[in-house]
């Protein structure tokens, strides 16, 4: 990824899990924003490399989808991520 620049929100949840809202900007100035839920037990720098990891992937993917919504059949991961492109 070129320089960017992430900004992090969180919020604690009734269920003890974590609601992370994010903003990518990049130098071109275009934005990606975003909300995951963590398990209270995620540390920073995983959330961070979560968030990089899927901005990589659509930003460098040529046929990035968010797998948890089409793909029912597989193990969910314990992180739900999604994200917007305004």
């Amino acid at each position: 990824m070129k320089d960017y620049k992430l900004s992090l929100l969180s919020k604690r949840l009734s269920s003890g899990k974590c609601q992370i809202k994010f903003i990518v900007t990049n130098d071109t100035k275009e934005e990606l924003y975003g909300y995951m839920l963590a398990e209270s037990r995620t540390t920073l720098k995983e959330v961070v490399n979560k968030i990089e990891m899927e901005v990589k992937n659509m930003t460098f993917g040529d046929n990035y989808y968010h797998s948890h919504l089409y793909n029912l059949a597989e193990k969910q991961s314990k992180e739900h991520l999604l994200i917007f492109k305004n």
